[in-house]
């Protein structure tokens, strides 16, 4: 099932109250580029007389990295806990973002859908990660050389099972539409 044209990568505050699991503030997080997704599990072997007898695989947690094209202020304060720093310029009041040694990351959920062709069927599959935390992302500047190159922000965070009694790491769904995809996103992360 090949995947094309990644879409719509949002984020929102993960809120846990008593194991009740919710959203809020959701942002997009920029122009979508990339979205990688590796699953971490933890493993058992039980050998009796000297053989395999038992083997266990359970999905724990993961990495996720996501590559945009620029990442807003808004969801920057979502993502890594910084503040907006305005500061008068020549007569301009100009509102940046700063960042200190005592910012947390915080928990988020992610969501992001990307057109798929199922059976010869253009489908659009969803995917929203319950609970992760994400670094903020490096940055590199350089002089203007012979060629042009684009610098563009890729973080990368863990994520884990959410405090749900279920434990859910993420979920998944085909939908037909645009806006059937649009819709999940926002009654996952709302």
């Amino acid at each position: 099932m090949p995947a094309f044209d990644l879409r719509k990568i949002m984020i929102a505050n993960y809120v846990n109250t008593s194991g009740t699991i919710t959203y809020t503030g959701a942002q997009t997080m920029g122009e979508a580029m990339t979205v990688n997704l590796e699953l971490r599990y933890a493993e058992g072997r039980l050998y009796a007389e000297g053989r395999l007898a038992e083997f266990i695989k359970e999905a724990n947690g993961g990495s996720i990295s996501v590559g945009v094209k620029y990442i807003p202020d808004a969801a920057k304060k979502v993502l890594f806990g910084s503040a907006d720093k305005a500061r008068a310029i020549s007569g301009t009041t100009v509102t940046g973002q700063i960042f200190t040694a005592d910012d947390s990351p915080k928990y988020v959920g992610v969501a992001f859908y990307c057109p798929d062709m199922i059976d010869g069927v253009k489908k659009y599959t969803v995917v929203c990660i319950k609970k992760a935390r994400f670094g903020a992302p490096s940055m590199s500047y350089q002089t203007k050389g012979d060629t042009i190159t684009f610098d563009t922000p890729t973080t990368t965070g863990e994520f884990m099972a959410d405090d749900s009694s279920a434990h859910n790491l993420f979920e998944t769904a085909v939908v037909d539409t645009v806006a059937a995809a649009e819709a999940w996103i926002t009654a996952v992360l709302q």
